[in-house]
């Protein structure tokens, strides 16, 4: 009701060339943020980036320095209008693009993880038959803005029934629903993956607040 109540408004000089709400954006990311990295939180300086309308081109500028091959501009809307759909902080899904592909469209995984996010064709095509959204085969999931639609789509899966446990619902994304619902709690909490992820999503902030020092863009 709140973010509905800042959509009614706030008016255009509140949002990026791409329509992308900064009040809104400010709100999901610091929400998010706590979320993700609970009492440590502090930790991120979410403040030093509100109401900032570059936002977006620091995300542009930092794709460009990841990966040339990628349409930095497109990926970043993309990227922008999907988190703020989701309600999540699009540095979240950088962050686990950083630790799953390294920003490697063409990435194949050992257990044939296709894309940017790793992920599964047969689980791509299971989460895009549930969400509606067109199947365009396995090699489709190289084009990066078709893999994070599909991957931050299996994400809000995982987050809805698992109730936005964080630590929970990030280690299914690399175990597996069902084989994370099997392991003990002391080995799920000794599980690497959802550190990797939070390390990574603190790291890119940092190379955010750099870029905006510099002023790169």
């Amino acid at each position: 009701m709140f973010l509905a109540m800042l959509v009614l408004n706030e008016g255009c000089y509140n949002k990026t060339p791409d329509g992308i709400n900064i009040i809104i954006q400010d709100e999901v990311r610091k929400n998010h943020s706590v979320e993700l990295l609970n009492k440590y939180s502090n930790k991120l300086d979410i403040k030093s980036f509100e109401g900032d309308k570059n936002f977006y081109r620091y995300i542009t500028q930092y794709l460009k320095g990841s990966n040339t091959k990628i349409n930095a501009e497109k990926f970043t809307q993309t990227l922008l209008k999907l988190s703020q759909s989701y309600a999540y902080d699009p540095i979240f899904l950088l962050a686990v693009i950083k630790t799953e592909s390294g920003f490697n469209f063409n990435a194949i995984g050992s257990a044939g993880e296709v894309g940017l996010m790793q992920i599964k064709p047969d689980t791509a095509k299971w989460i895009c038959d549930m969400k509606n959204i067109k199947w365009r085969g396995s090699q489709a999931l190289k084009d990066p803005e078709y893999n994070i639609l599909v991957g931050a789509s299996y994400f809000k899966y995982l987050k809805n029934i698992l109730n936005s446990q964080s630590k929970k619902y990030i280690t299914a994304y690399n175990m597996g629903l069902k084989s994370m619902k099997r392991t003990p709690a002391l080995e799920l909490k000794k599980h690497p993956y959802f550190g990797k992820v939070t390390s990574n999503y603190l790291t890119i902030y940092s190379e955010l607040k750099k870029i905006k020092k510099k002023k790169l863009i």
